[in-house]
Order: structure tokens, then sequence, then C-alpha cells
């Protein structure tokens, strides 16, 4: 008599392999890239709101001044600013000025990217803080 051999069923398999790439994905996705956007995106934020006031004649470490002493849910607004602008590409653009240290390249993207309206809603937050 000969003996069948059952068939194995791939499934199993192909679904663990998928499930095993799905944790890596989003392990690799909250330890590595949403900190770097996070940073990108906090950096770009705080560089927007610094060329807004040096068009207005302010120092840079006013402006910093400013940006330091705004409010969380004011922060929240320009981050949220930004990440309506922020693609794969932007952010991954920011991270490489920020880690070459080339902030003027980053204010200028950041006026770039805004429209004026976005840009009159920096202004008007830059001016409730101004001292």
């Amino acid at each position: 008599m000969s003996k069948r051999r059952k068939k194995s069923n791939p499934l199993p398999t192909i679904l663990g392999v998928v499930v095993a790439l799905a944790l890596v994905i989003g392990v690799a996705y909250f330890l590595v890239i949403r900190p770097m956007k996070e940073k990108a995106v906090d950096t770009v934020a705080e560089k927007a709101i610094t060329s807004v006031a040096q068009q207005a004649g302010v120092e840079a470490s006013k402006a910093q001044e400013v940006y330091n002493s705004m409010s969380e849910e004011d922060k929240e607004v320009v981050k949220d600013m930004i990440e309506e602008h922020a693609d794969a590409e932007t952010v991954q653009k920011a991270v490489d000025l920020y880690q070459d240290g080339d902030t003027e390249a980053l204010k200028e993207m950041a006026v770039n990217e805004f429209s004026e309206e976005e840009i009159e809603e920096l202004k008007e937050l830059y001016k409730k803080y101004a001292p």
C-alpha cells in the first residue's frame, strides 16, 4: 500500500511572514520614523517662526525666545500647518537639512511651503508672544 502524502497548505506560512513583516514595519515606524518626523516638524516649526520674525526685522535669538514662550496649543497649530505640507520627501529633506546644520535652507524651505494665509497666521502667532 502506498501512503498518500498530505499536501501542506502554504497559507499559514505566508500569513506568518506577512504578520512578521507588519510587526517589523510597525516597530520601525514607531521607534525610528515617527520620532525623526516629529523632530523634523519641531525644527521646521521653530525655523518658520524664526523666519517670519526675521522678515519683520527681529533678531533670531529674540524669535527663538518667542517660539520657546509659545503655549503648547499654539506650537501645535504651527506643527499642524507643517504636517499638512509634510510628505515623505519633504520630511526627508528637512531631516537631511537639520542633520547637516543648514538652518538657512530650513528657513527657506519653511517659508516656501506655506501659503500667504499661513504666513499671516504665523505672523499673528508671533505678535501674540512678542514682547
